[in-house]
């Protein structure tokens, strides 16, 4: 509610409305012609100090409006930069997930290729067993990565 009246208080036809009656006093106190008239004789020195008054208010209220104004601005302002922050940080991140990716994909790669060459040194060794005249299970050293092992128990 406090901010209600406020905002009602600065609002352009609050304000507008004081210039109105700034301008009237105005009028009436400063200007001889219209002070000179009989009717409003009477009314030249309350409009002389309505003058002060209503200037008064209008550069408080003025001035409270700027202020509000630029607490609004500087308040936007951190918003705009707390969330440039977190793009920033999401950009981060985007960039170091496309990376992992990346190495995510050469890694797959890396691995279908020693796959395919297991798959190969497979099918080569199992041309070769065919190869062989008795197929029963004739294996030689250089059937083992390592070669046998010569303890001489054969």
């Amino acid at each position: 509610m406090n901010g209600f009246l406020w905002t009602l208080a600065t609002s352009d036809v609050t304000l507008a409305a004081l210039g109105i009656l700034i301008l009237a006093a105005a009028v009436v106190g400063y200007f001889p012609i219209v002070s000179s008239i009989p009717a409003l004789k009477g009314y030249v020195t309350a409009a002389r100090i309505a003058v002060l008054l209503f200037v008064g208010a209008a550069a408080f209220l003025i001035g409270f409006r700027v202020a509000d104004d630029r607490a609004e601005a500087a308040a936007l302002r951190e918003k705009i930069a707390s969330a440039e922050g977190v793009i920033r940080m999401k950009n981060a991140e985007i960039r170091i997930t496309q990376q992992m990716a990346e190495q995510a994909d050469a890694e797959r790669k890396a691995a279908a290729q020693r796959a395919k060459d297991a798959q190969d040194e497979i099918n080569a060794y199992a041309e070769r067993l065919k190869a062989r005249p008795n197929a029963a299970c004739l294996l030689t050293s250089d059937d083992f990565s390592g070669g046998v092992r010569n303890d001489a128990r054969r």
